[in-house]
């Protein structure tokens, strides 16, 4: 086992601060530190939803991702040129969907 890299910290705080990060970690399900660090961090709580949103977005640039390898399998089974051009321009737009998800995702992460 790696040792951490994590470093205890020990704080007393208010007893309704120590409610609100608590409540707060129950509602995001994070761990009191987890929400502690985030705050830091960025300087707000952490957000369950920006999370679902992110996970959303990848799994609909792990659809495009499918859908992209099917264009694919047909530009190279397919012989009629007409056919072709049209299925790599789709496939053009795909990849530049799927590079527009993964920029809104690195903006929401934190």
């Amino acid at each position: 086992m790696t040792a951490s890299k994590r470093k205890l910290l020990k704080a007393y705080v208010k007893p309704e601060v120590h409610q609100r990060i608590t409540e707060h970690a129950k509602r995001t399900k994070l761990s009191a530190s987890r929400v502690v660090e985030r705050l830091l961090e960025t300087g707000k709580l952490p957000d369950r939803s920006t999370d679902l949103v992110i996970v959303n977005l990848l799994q609909v640039n792990a659809d495009q991702a499918r859908l992209g390898n099917l264009l694919l399998k047909g530009i190279n089974e397919t012989a009629d040129g007409h056919l072709v051009r049209e299925m790599q321009k789709l496939l053009t737009e795909v990849r530049k969907t799927q590079g527009d998800i993964k920029a809104r995702v690195a903006e929401l992460k934190p």
